[in-house]
């Protein structure tokens, strides 16, 4: 028997990760369409700046979230399963990687 066999494959987001990851997805994108209608306006370099800052982070975010769900994943398999506890550890983390930011 071969370990490829053995090894599960990707999983699929659950439902409640994946409706939280399109949230952060819609917030960046009104984020994106602000910032065209400020350069369509003319606005200033320091408010565009602000806007470009916050869609950043709105990415950035997403991005970090996404990448946690894909850990818990890994480490739920890889223990047996528990996917509630590793989710709050992870959590916890997120919550701390946030704070450094």
């Amino acid at each position: 028997m071969s370990d490829a066999a053995a090894t599960p494959g990707p999983q699929p987001l659950p439902s409640e990760r994946k409706a939280e990851l399109m949230h952060r997805l819609r917030r960046a994108e009104g984020q994106v369409r602000g910032l065209q209608k400020l350069l369509e306006e003319g606005a200033d370099c320091a408010k565009i700046a602000q806007q470009l800052l916050a869609t950043r982070h709105a990415l950035d975010s997403t991005f970090v979230r996404l990448n946690l769900s894909l850990a818990e994943q890994e480490l739920a398999a890889g223990a047996g399963g528990s996917s509630q506890a590793v989710s709050e550890v992870l959590d916890r983390l997120q919550h701390k990687l946030g704070r450094a930011r």
